[in-house]
């Protein structure tokens, strides 16, 4: 899948999403805003349409909004994948947690 095969909507809903995201940090040096933004972009392009898929939405309708929220929320989302992998104990404590245990 390369770049080229997303429209132009797709890549304004990223970019948009990920300006955003930079917008609302509370970090906002200029190496730490680079990083945010190649993320969100690097999730929105790889998993925008797995997640579609995943959730049986018709592409034609869902891709740049899913992008979008991908954008928004891929960096917290592999933050927390990479914690949890580090100390399997916060998952754990987590997977408890969503138990109520």
């Amino acid at each position: 899948m390369l770049p080229t095969d997303f429209d132009l909507k797709f890549w304004v809903a990223v970019v948009g999403a990920a300006l955003v995201r930079v917008a609302t940090s509370k970090n906002h040096s200029l190496v730490r805003s680079v990083v945010t933004v190649v993320t969100a972009v690097f999730v929105a392009w790889v998993f925008t349409d797995a997640a579609l898929d995943w959730f049986s939405l018709p592409v034609e309708t869902y891709r740049n909004p899913m992008a979008a929220l991908l954008a928004l929320t891929g960096e917290g989302v592999a933050r927390l994948v990479i914690n949890l992998v580090n100390d399997p104990l916060k998952a754990v404590d987590l997977w408890n947690k969503w138990r109520g245990k």
